[in-house]
């Protein structure tokens, strides 16, 4: 089956690209400005008769393959720990996420159709734009300085990869490794790939919380706390997937953001997430926490092509009925995710008295 590979085509199709307007004098609109031959790059099969033999060859493999762009893009460079940049004229059409790691890009920062000189020193943007046709035609491979998004210089460096596109110049801008920091060890407080408290700093502030409420003298002064266990059913699959990470931090951002400022929300041990909201009222209020979960984790998680639908089951317990203490508080919630996970469809469980 032959395919389409027109760039532009293709990121439409995967909702990458907004709509970039017209921009007077784009840096790298003229290929040729800068030594690039496209005559060359897009005939694979010129050159001596052995070459083009070889060549012709491949292209007919390559045209019998049935790949769908927006899966390679998604399982192989968004997870990638080298940065990724796809560059049309000077604007960017696609940075992966170790490229906005390294650049501190905020995951809800819209940069896709900004101009890609944003990102890069002036100086070093020149040598860009002078070295690109090296880069496509002999594999030449330069230094940039790039531009955080806190200020900060960051060497790197780059090679290319030129995609043919009818209506603009554009290019794959390929960074070196980027070396992830070192795992946070045991003893650390906070979990290294979402930045959350730890189960063992959750399960201490769960003490806490407890420990304030049986602090108060008046019984009609105390408040419930409630702890839930979160288990997401089908992490493996992303695991698979080679987007675990991803997935477990856009759950993790989605629950911060949404529940009170006073909630805990922990990367688990044992489970995915745990979840501690303390000092609530009334019944009712707890009832629309935990309606907020449920469909925080309903709505699933979106990377830049696919919609990922989320299996998962918790349970809940509540201080100081049923539980009585911090460490029954975190037993009856383990108690009530494996009622909840017997269940083939999502589904939240409370821990009730019964069951004590």
């Amino acid at each position: 089956m032959e395919q389409n590979y027109n760039l532009e085509q293709f990121l439409e199709k995967s909702n990458v690209l907004t709509e970039v307007n017209d921009v007077k004098a784009d840096v790298l609109r003229d290929a040729k400005k800068y030594g690039v031959d496209l005559e060359s790059l897009e005939n694979f099969s010129e050159g001596d008769v052995s070459s083009s033999k070889k060549n012709d060859k491949r292209n007919e493999q390559w045209k019998a393959l049935d790949v769908n762009l927006a899966d390679i893009v998604n399982a192989v460079i968004e997870t990638s720990e080298r940065p990724f940049f796809i560059i049309r004229d000077d604007k960017l059409a696609y940075i992966n996420h170790a490229a906005m790691q390294m650049l501190d890009i905020a995951v809800d920062k819209d940069v896709i159709g900004g101009s890609f000189f944003n990102l890069v020193d002036k100086d070093d943007w020149n040598l860009l734009a002078g070295s690109i046709g090296e880069m496509l035609t002999n594999n030449k491979t330069i230094g940039i300085r790039m531009k955080s998004i806190n200020g900060k210089i960051l060497p790197m460096k780059f090679s290319a990869i030129y995609l043919p596109d009818i209506e603009n110049f554009s290019f794959i801008l390929i960074g070196e490794h980027v070396k992830k920091a070192p795992k946070a060890n045991f003893n650390s407080l906070y979990d290294d790939i979402t930045g959350l408290p730890n189960f063992f700093l959750f399960e201490d502030r769960v003490q806490v919380a407890v420990a304030q409420q049986n602090a108060k003298q008046n019984a009609k002064d105390q408040s419930m706390v409630v702890v839930a266990a979160i288990n997401i059913n089908n992490i493996e699959m992303f695991r698979k997937m080679r987007i675990e990470e991803t997935v477990i931090k856009k759950i993790a951002n989605n629950l911060v953001l949404n529940l009170p400022k006073n909630a805990t929300v922990s990367q688990g041990l044992r489970y995915s997430f745990w979840v501690m909201l303390p000092d609530m009222k009334t019944k009712s209020e707890i009832a629309g926490e935990i309606r907020k979960m449920f469909d925080i984790l309903s709505d699933g998680v979106s990377d830049n092509f696919t919609k990922h639908e989320l299996s998962f089951s918790f349970g809940v317990s509540v201080y100081p009925n049923p539980a009585h203490s911090a460490k029954k508080l975190i037993e009856q919630s383990i108690a009530a995710t494996k009622k909840a996970q017997a269940n083939p469809k999502n589904s939240v469980e409370f821990f009730v008295a019964q069951e004590i």
